[in-house]
């Protein structure tokens, strides 16, 4: 039980998605999407060898309309195995069945028995009744019966058969054939390879199945796949494939021949060939949709067969457990690229992954007959970017609010070294604002009451922002208080502030501004530490720069000394204190708010009470910045002398 509390989260997602994986490959779960990419990849390889002992006599639109409709006579049938005989063809093979007894005209069939029996190398087809819900395993197919047979007569003077039964795939597509198919204590041969077979001496009646393939006669090994299913390798469409001749010219060339006339076709190129006889006209039954074509001839599909098995050129589905392994492979790679780099980074490199997979599966097709997934992968690919991607933001998500947590924290803390409650000075006013750019920010200020009546005001930006700017700004407030009791003078208190700071600031300062306010004197003492100067409101309505000789920032260099000025104070005279987060905002044009817009808005409330007139020139300040992301802290303190 502690393994698993111990063991990661990300562990056991792996595992489960593994383990999706290998189920989803042993079910076939996207079967129908995995023979649309290998159709597509079939159409990127170029033709394949034609072997130039094959050739077609196709029953077309031509024969139907010079002969009859179909089925067409037997006679016709019983003419073209004599010529095809002296002609010398090697063998012929129909691609029809003669299951029944012909209703023509009586002595028919005897004499296409004849002309059968006479030729000695003539195959005719069976289709078998195949029992259902039968294992899937690399076994044969079983049959109890034929659901078409040879008639009787036919089978007595043929040299061979074979089955012609196909599968066809989930899309309607045929793209496999069962080799053999198991009946009574025999095993039926398919058509085109019982002919393929007895061309090259092969017997096919004890045939060998060991695994995922099937040796013949101990001289030849095919591959297959469940239910001893071979791949159709279809070298190419119909029309630029196999030597093709119509069933009609034929006759017609040796009608020509015997009469002494030039014939359409040279009969002499049939000689030593294997010519497999169908029907291929338009809108009959044995055209099928297959990985080229919606309608292709079944007789190219045992011309195909046929030529696969001569040139000895096979396409072969690997193993179930080869594409579990490439997939999980190919998931873990491509896991360990998404979690490695960043989003931007992964997504290219997964592109990467799957255009150089897809060349892969392409060229193992194209070039080795070699026929792995490529639906799968690539989907494992494209999830596997986006859950890994999804993982790292969920993680950012929650990275960023523990930040946020620790950064409330931080906020809380900083704001604990302003001060708390600004007790009313009998003599001066305060109202003060203070918005940080980030949760936390490097702008200053703090308020001590002084003996005799006075009153200490000091403001700083600490430069850069965030939690260094607010590290900065804690010390900077801590020294603050700590000098502004026991010495009396402005230009002292940021002296002393800025040698301690200069013992441990590196490349950062604070600009600073302190005030002392004396209602006994009613005088004004500052100093300035490289800060904004002070703006002044009369009652007037004119606003004036309270420029004091600014010394350099605190931080920067160890031995100065700064300056204190006074100025005179009078009964309602309104002073603003700020930072550079206020004259430095933006819009989204990019113009600077700016310190004359800053006086123009603050000579408006020479009449406004202090609150009233802070808030007025805050909400002008972001009506102002409105859209643009507020870019530094901005603090503002508006003093009001009331003697």
């Amino acid at each position: 039980m502690n393994f698993f509390k111990r063991t990661p989260l990300k562990f056991w997602i792996i595992i489960a998605a593994v383990i999706l994986i290998t189920v989803s490959t042993y079910i076939r779960l996207f079967d129908g999407l995995e023979l649309v990419s290998y159709d597509l990849r079939l159409k990127f390889r170029p033709p394949q060898a034609i072997s130039k002992d094959i050739v077609i006599v196709e029953i077309d639109d031509v024969t139907l309309e010079q002969l009859g409709s179909w089925p067409l006579p037997r006679d016709y049938h019983a003419d073209v195995l004599r010529i095809l005989k002296e002609s010398g063809a090697k063998a012929v093979a129909f691609d029809i069945l003669f299951s029944e007894k012909s209703d023509s005209t009586a002595g028919v069939d005897a004499a296409f028995a004849q002309a059968i029996a006479a030729s000695g190398n003539i195959y005719l087809p069976v289709a078998l009744d195949i029992k259902e819900k039968q294992e899937r395993s690399y076994d044969p197919l079983e049959s109890n019966a034929f659901s078409a047979g040879i008639f009787p007569d036919f089978m007595q003077a043929i040299h061979g058969s074979g089955h012609i039964n196909t599968f066809t795939d989930i899309d309607g597509k045929i793209r496999r054939i069962p080799l053999f198919i198991a009946y009574e204590n025999t095993f039926v041969p398919q058509l085109a390879l019982k002919v393929a077979c007895d061309v090259l001496g092969i017997d096919t009646r004890t045939p060998e199945f060991k695994g995922r393939r099937v040796n013949i006669d101990k001289k030849i090994s095919l591959p297959i796949s469940s239910h001893a299913s071979f791949m159709v390798n279809y070298p190419d469409r119909w029309t630029k494939s196999f030597i093709h001749f119509s069933y009609a010219q034929i006759i017609a060339a040796y009608r020509d021949t015997m009469q002494g006339k030039a014939p359409a076709y040279d009969l002499s190129l049939l000689k030593d060939k294997i010519c497999f006889i169908g029907l291929t006209a338009t809108g009959t039954h044995d055209l099928k949709a297959m990985p080229f074509e919606k309608a292709y001839p079944m007789l190219g599909l045992q011309a195909s067969v046929c030529n696969s098995i001569l040139n000895k050129k096979f396409i072969v589905e690997v193993d179930p457990l080869v594409n579990i392994g490439i997939i999980i492979l190919i998931f873990l790679g491509s896991l360990a690229v998404c979690l490695y780099f960043n989003p931007l980074r992964a997504l290219v490199e997964t592109c990467i992954i799957s255009v150089s997979y897809f060349c892969i599966a392409a060229a193992l097709l194209i070039f080795l007959g070699l026929w792995i997934n490529l639906f799968l992968p690539l989907l494992v690919i494209a999830l596997t970017y986006i859950a890994a991607t999804l993982y790292k933001f969920i993680s950012e998500i929650h990275k960023r609010q523990l930040l946020e947590k620790e950064l409330d924290i931080a906020r809380a803390i900083q704001k604990s070294f302003l001060p708390k409650d600004i007790q009313e000075h009998p003599a001066i006013g305060i109202t003060t604002f203070m918005q940080p750019a980030k949760f936390v920010g490097g702008d200053l200020y703090d308020i001590v009451t002084l003996p005799n009546k006075r009153l200490g005001v000091f403001i700083g930006d600490v430069s850069g922002k965030g939690v260094p700017a607010a590290l900065i700004m804690a010390q900077t407030v801590s020294l603050f208080r700590v000098f502004a009791r026991v010495n009396d003078n402005p230009s002292q208190v940021l002296a002393q502030i800025n040698r301690e700071l200069c013992q441990v600031l590196e490349g950062r300062f604070v600009t600073a501004l302190y005030l002392i306010f004396d209602a006994e004197k009613n005088v004004l003492e500052a100093s300035c530490a490289g800060h904004l100067p002070i703006l002044a409101l009369q009652r007037g309505g004119q606003v004036s720069e309270v420029l004091p000789v600014a010394g350099p920032p605190l931080g920067i260099l160890d031995q100065v000394e700064y300056e204190t000025f006074q100025v005179s104070l009078a009964k309602d005279d309104k002073f603003l204190l700020y930072t550079d987060g206020i004259t430095e905002a933006r819009d989204r044009k990019g113009e600077e708010f700016g310190m004359e817009r800053l006086k123009e808005v603050f000579s408006r409330n020479v009449s406004l009470s202090k609150e009233k007139a802070l808030n007025h020139i805050t909400a002008k300040l972001f009506e102002f910045s409105k859209g643009p992301a507020q870019f530094d802290d901005i603090t503002a303190i508006l003093l009001e002398y009331r003697r």
